[in-house]
C-alpha cells in the first residue's frame, strides 16, 4: 500500500446483519499500519452463516473468528475454550464436524459453562487438563452445585485429596495420567465416561474399587432435555 501497488478489486470489507465485520479484517489492519487512504468495496447485511464460505486470505482460526465477532465479552476465548466446547457438544455422541456459525451459536449459549471448566481444570498434568475431561465439567455445570464441582476439579487437578471420599477422584486422576493425552476417539470416549462415573460416584459420597465408564449421558445440556 505504501509503495502504491495496491489494486482495487471485488474483495473489500463486509458486515453481517448484526453489524459485525465478517470479512476484510486483514485489509483494514494493513490500512491502519500503512496510514494510507484506500478505496474498498463495502457489503452490508450478509447472513451470519456466510462467514463459513468467505475467502479468508490469511488462514483464520475459529478462535480468531469468535474474537472478531465481538459478542463474547472482553475476556474472549482461547483454543482451550473451543476444544472444550466441541467435546461438550459431542459428549458420548458421534457428532460430525460443525460449521463455524454452529460453533459460534453454541459458544454463545454455553460460554459460562465452558469458561468454568477451562478455569478449574487448568492443570498441566498429562491426560488431566484435556478437553474431554473439561467437557464433563462443563456439562455438569448446569446441574451440579458449583462449589462442589469446583472442589471436584481442585482435587482432580492437584492430586491432593481433601476427604476420604476423594479417593475415587485420585483413582480417576491416576488412570487419566497413565493413559496420557490421546487422539484415539474410542479411548477418549471411554475416559470421558470414566470422568462422568467418578463425578457421579463422588457426588453420592461413594468410593468404588473399579471405575467403569458410563454408557449413557448423565449430564445433559439444557437443549438436550427439550428433545
Amino acid at each position: 500500500m505504501k509503495a502504491g501497488r495496491w489494486k482495487a478489486s471485488h474483495q473489500g470489507i463486509a458486515f453481517d446483519t448484526s453489524g459485525t465485520l465478517v470479512d476484510g479484517q486483514h485489509r483494514l489492519w494493513a490500512i491502519l499500519q500503512s496510514g494510507c487512504t484506500i478505496r474498498l468495496a463495502v457489503s452490508f447485511n450478509l447472513p451470519p452463516e456466510s462467514i463459513d464460505t468467505i475467502d479468508g486470505g490469511k488462514a483464520r482460526t475459529v478462535v480468531d473468528r469468535l474474537v472478531l465477532g465481538g459478542t463474547l465479552g472482553a475476556e474472549g476465548v482461547t483454543k482451550a475454550h473451543v476444544a472444550t466446547l466441541r467435546e461438550t457438544a459431542r459428549g458420548l455422541k458421534h457428532l460430525p464436524k460443525m460449521a463455524y456459525h454452529q460453533e459460534a451459536e453454541l459458544m454463545a449459549r454455553h460460554l459460562d459453562a465452558v469458561r468454568f471448566a477451562a478455569a478449574h481444570v487448568a492443570t498441566r498434568a498429562q491426560g488431566v487438563g484435556v478437553a474431554y475431561v473439561r467437557a464433563v465439567v462443563a456439562r455438569a455445570w448446569y446441574s451440579v452445585d458449583h462449589e462442589q464441582l469446583e472442589r471436584f476439579c481442585r482435587v482432580l487437578s492437584s492430586g491432593l485429596p481433601e476427604a476420604a471420599c476423594d479417593a475415587g477422584i485420585i483413582r480417576l486422576r491416576d488412570q487419566l495420567m497413565a493413559t496420557g493425552s490421546t487422539r484415539n476417539r474410542g479411548v477418549q470416549r471411554e475416559l470421558y465416561g470414566k470422568v462422568e462415573r467418578a463425578l457421579l460416584t463422588w457426588l453420592k459420597g461413594e468410593v468404588r474399587s473399579a471405575l467403569r465408564p458410563v454408557l449413557e449421558e448423565h449430564f445433559p445440556l439444557p437443549e438436550e432435555l427439550k428433545n
